[in-house]
C-alpha cells in the first residue's frame, strides 16, 4: 500500500534555511520563521509547545545578544544573534512537531539507506516511552522515600542502560522471527512516496520567499 508523505521535502527545507540563517546577515528571514513557527503551533492549538518555545530559548538568546552588546556595543548584530537563536529553537520545534520520524527513516531505508542503521534507531524511539516511563517511577518512588533525585542523578541513566540490556535480546529473538536478515531484500507493506503535489507547492512557496528575501537584500 503506498503512503505518500511529505516529510523528506520539509525535512530538506529545514536543512536548507538553518544553513541560510546560519551564514545570514540578514534579520528578515530570522523574523519570518518564528512568526511562522508561533502561527503554526497557534493554529493547531499547541499551547504547551508554544509557551516552551517563548521561554525555553529567552535566557541563551539574551545570553549571547548581551555578550555581543557588553564586547562591542553592536546592537543590531546582537538582534540579529537574538533572533537567530529563536530561528534554530523554531526550526528544531517545526521538525519535531511536524514531522513523523519514523516515517522519514521508513522513507530513506526503502530508498537506499542500510537497514541496520534505521531498524536500529527505530529500536531507540521505540524505547524512548519506556525508559521515560522508568524514569517517572523512579522519581514517584524515591520521593515516596523522602529522597528528591535531581535531573543528574546516575540511578536514571543506569535504570536506562539496565532497560537496553533487557530489551537487546528480546529484540534480537523478536527480529529474528520476523525473518530479519543482515543485507537480505525485505518486503514492505506500506511504500512511502513523496507527495508531489504537497512537495512541489512548499517547494514553489519556499522559493518565491527565497526570491522576495534577496530582492529585500538588494
Amino acid at each position: 500500500m503506498k503512503k505518500k508523505i511529505i516529510s523528506p521535502t520539509l525535512t530538506l527545507i529545514i536543512m536548507v534555511l538553518t544553513i541560510w540563517i546560519s551564514f545570514s546577515k540578514l534579520l528578515v528571514p530570522n523574523i519570518i520563521i518564528i512568526a511562522t513557527t508561533i502561527f503554526l503551533l497557534f493554529l493547531s492549538k499547541y499551547w504547551n509547545k508554544l509557551l516552551i518555545f517563548i521561554f525555553l530559548p529567552l535566557l541563551p538568546a539574551i545570553g549571547s545578544a548581551w555578550a555581543i552588546i557588553v564586547h562591542s556595543s553592536n546592537y543590531k548584530y546582537a538582534l540579529l544573534i537574538f533572533t537567530r537563536t529563536y530561528s534554530f529553537a523554531a526550526l528544531g520545534l517545526i521538525l519535531a512537531t511536524y514531522i513523523s520520524l519514523v516515517e522519514l527513516l521508513k522513507y530513506f531505508e526503502q530508498h537506499g539507506l542500510s537497514s541496520n542503521i534505521v531498524y536500529g534507531l527505530l529500536v531507540v524511539i521505540q524505547a524512548l516511552p519506556r525508559i521515560q516511563y522508568e524514569t517517572q517511577m523512579i522519581t514517584k518512588s524515591s520521593r515516596l522515600r523522602g529522597i528528591f533525585l535531581p535531573f543528574w542523578s546516575p540511578y536514571y541513566y543506569a535504570k536506562a542502560i539496565f532497560i537496553a540490556l533487557t530489551w537487546q535480546p528480546q529484540i534480537s529473538e523478536a527480529m529474528t522471527i520476523h525473518a530479519y536478515e543482515d543485507f537480505k531484500t525485505r518486503t514492505h507493506y506500506n511504500k512511502y512516496t513523496i507527495d508531489k503535489i504537497k512537495s512541489l507547492f512548499i517547494i514553489v512557496l519556499f522559493s518565491i520567499l527565497l526570491i522576495l528575501l534577496l530582492i529585500i537584500n538588494k
